[in-house]
């Protein structure tokens, strides 16, 4: 074939003695032209020494070297071959970050401190964007002193538990194996093996100890624990992305896409109802009500001045582990430096609220390409990561609390939309749809359900629609002109690695990564459930579902329902610039075995110029429903993932003490089996066994 072939392994045959199993090995690897690299033993004990790990080539000519890396990490010695092989050598990879080596939070502080006259001064401006010039200018430039922005090749982690006393005990054991490769001597192995399982056990309880502080520290975050465990256990890497294009090409080109995406998407769903004849536009006004009267001017809402104690409990509130955005600022040393600049924040988000001016420097965001599935170099095939400063989303969650505790109050949202609400969740969501299902089922009817999948939805928000829509459910015109401010003006840029894009602005959508942005898309799609005439329409957030409940006799009239109220989605979606994909939207039909099966056999639906066919289970908000509603599908993948899960944690589980596991497996086992078991809860004797064999 020409092909270069390399057969390598432990094949339990000592080559060093002539046996018959050797003999028939190399008799059979010379006819297939196999050349054996390796000729010294590749393990040795104290009673004896054999070559037992091989590395067969088929096109000697290619190797450059070979040979057995005597250390004494295990009983079996690494063999390892060098090939001349044309390969692309990977260019160093770098980053731009802060250097923390040098950084010490108390001299930070006390440095910050010593510019109390300039931050004073700010409390005397009216301009919020001067206010925060002043403030960045102070801030930045004390922390560059502290904590330099630098650009460095990123390197392989060193072992954070391997102390200096431990690396002294690891020198000393192979130098102890050296010597008794030497002298054979039945004294120094025995001197070699005590060094060695002294090694051993430190390392070991080292890890543990170490290990132990990573959980406790990450007790209640899943994220950081699961990352905690793969650092432990021989994870494989990823590998580091390489361009055929100079880096700043690649930059610009994927921000440009990046940046149009929203629009894009809002032209393509524009004209997404192409028959207006059959389902007019609606005036936009009648669009935009969410109930028949609009607030009386002295009931809008509009924004209070916050107080320094609520800035200092929202900061202390947020997690410090979060990548930061384009000034490098963490939220570790904001909260180091809050005795500080507590006073001169809070003024300046006073500033921004009662001028309805958000300042142009929290506009700029930094997005960071991150690969979804297929080639790396197309930039459809990757996801925006958009990194907000901290300081931005600070005033973001002032913004959030006052008004969304209004909205609340008042009653503005939708009681369609689980989202964004308090008491409300996945949860409440999957179990008022199973029991919305279960009732049916009880009087004898099939549901017909629909999941809907919106394309770039955040992406693609109109912003003049969001707007009008904010006055409706009651921000008054100040509050209108801060979102105007808030929502306008923004610009991005993309990095890879080291290479920032030229900044492009971004006309369309809510922030990626902002705390405003699921709130502010709740209220843009709020007058979507109003929008069907048959069946029932919940949402969280952006993923939707409708629900129709029907008799076998009425299967003729479901088709026309269904596909009646489809098209008035379709068409309030398009006159809000939402994309649909019908391509990814599931239809199931579910109910009990004798129903379903005197359903006629073509039971399928037209969208959208498409032909939607029924499927026997889907994927909802966590949940995978079947057509029975007997979460059969969802119990098995459910107990393969914790499975998975406990898989992984005994592989590491000498690294962890009892505490640290138990830590462990409530993190990342039970709370998977809790989600949602309130749902579930009904499902067959047979599937509670499984989960209790986990």
């Amino acid at each position: 074939m020409g092909k270069l072939i390399i057969l390598l392994g432990d094949l339990n045959c000592d080559m060093l003695k002539p046996t018959p199993g050797s003999a028939s090995l190399i008799k059979m690897t010379k006819e297939l032209n196999l050349n054996q690299l390796i000729k010294s033993p590749t393990r040795i004990t104290e009673s004896s020494q054999t070559l037992v790990d091989v590395i067969f080539v088929s096109s000697p000519r290619l190797v450059v070297n070979s040979g057995v890396i005597e250390t004494c990490i295990s009983d079996h010695f690494p063999v390892y071959v060098s090939l001349k092989l044309k390969t692309d050598k990977s260019p160093p990879n770098y980053i731009t970050t802060r250097s923390y080596n040098k950084y010490d939070p108390d001299l930070f502080a006390i440095d910050l401190a010593s510019n109390r006259d300039r931050l004073v001064s700010i409390f005397r401006m009216d301009n919020v964007d001067e206010k925060l010039t002043i403030f960045n200018e102070i801030f930045l430039n004390t922390l560059d002193k502290h904590a330099p922005v630098k650009t460095i090749k990123v390197r392989g982690k060193s072992c954070p538990f391997i102390t200096p006393e431990i690396k002294a005990s690891m020198i000393k054991r192979d130098q102890l194996h050296s010597l008794f490769r030497k002298t054979r001597d039945h004294y120094d192995w025995l001197n070699f093996r005590e060094a060695r399982n002294f090694t051993k056990t430190a390392l070991v309880n080292a890890q543990k100890e170490y290990v132990l502080k990573e959980v406790q520290q990450h007790r209640n975050n899943t994220g950081s624990l699961w990352k905690v465990i793969k650092e432990n256990i021989a994870y494989r890497e990823r590998e580091s992305v390489v361009y055929s294009k100079e880096p700043k090409l690649v930059a610009e080109e994927f921000n440009h896409f990046f940046s149009t995406i929203g629009v894009n998407a809002a032209k393509k769903a524009s004209t997404l109802i192409q028959d207006p004849s059959v389902y007019p536009a609606r005036n936009l006004s009648d669009v935009n009500r969410t109930d028949n009267s609009y607030p009386e001017e002295n009931d809008r809402f509009s924004f209070t001045p916050v107080s320094c104690s609520e800035i200092r409990n929202i900061i202390l509130a947020m997690p410090s582990n979060k990548s930061p955005g384009k000034d490098k600022v963490s939220m570790r040393v904001i909260k180091h430096s809050l005795p500080v600049i507590l006073g001169p924040l809070t003024d300046i988000i006073n500033c921004s609220l009662s001028s309805s001016s958000f300042p142009i420097a929290w506009k700029e965001a930094e997005v960071i390409p991150l690969l979804k599935d297929g080639n790396h170099e197309e930039a459809s095939n990757n996801r925006p990561l958009s990194l907000l400063t901290f300081l931005s989303k600070i005033c973001e969650k002032v913004a959030l609390n006052q008004f969304g505790s209004y909205l609340m109050k008042n009653k503005k949202l939708s009681t369609h939309q689980s989202g964004n609400k308090k008491h409300h969740s996945c949860e409440t969501l999957n179990l008022l749809t199973g029991d919305t299902i279960l009732k049916a089922m009880d009087g004898k009817l099939v549901t017909a359900l629909i999941l809907i999948d919106l394309s770039k939805a955040f992406d693609s928000v109109n912003h003049t629609f969001l707007l009008t829509k904010l006055s409706n459910v009651g921000a008054s015109p100040s509050v209108v002109k801060w979102f105007e401010s808030y929502l306008t003006g923004r610009t991005q840029s993309v990095r890879i690695g080291s290479t920032v894009s030229t900044p492009l602005p971004v006309s369309y959508g809510v922030p990626q990564g902002a705390i405003l942005s699921p709130l502010l898309f709740s209220i843009y799609t709020n007058d979507l459930p109003s929008s069907v005439h048959h069946s029932k329409l919940e949402s969280y957030v952006d993923d939707s579902k409708i629900l129709l409940s029907f008799t076998v006799a009425n299967v003729d009239c479901l088709k026309q329902q269904l596909e009646e109220d489809l098209y008035l989605i379709a068409n309030s979606c398009s006159e809000n610039e939402l994309l649909i994909n019908p391509g990814k939207t599931k239809y199931m039909l579910i109910g009990t075995r004798q129903n379903l099966q005197q359903l006629p056999v073509d039971m399928t639906i037209n969208f959208l110029n498409e032909t939607i066919t029924p499927v026997s289970f889907a994927k909802d908000l966590g949940m995978t429903i079947d057509s029975y509603l007997t979460y059969d599908q969802h119990i098995t993948n459910l107990v393969s993932s914790c499975m998975n899960f406990l898989c992984q944690i005994n592989r590491v589980k000498k690294c962890f003490d009892k505490e640290a596991l138990t830590l462990i497996v409530s993190a990342l086992v039970m709370n998977k089996m809790f989600y949602c078991s309130t749902v579930w809860s009904n499902t067959s004797s047979t599937n509670i066994k499984k989960l209790q064999l986990v």
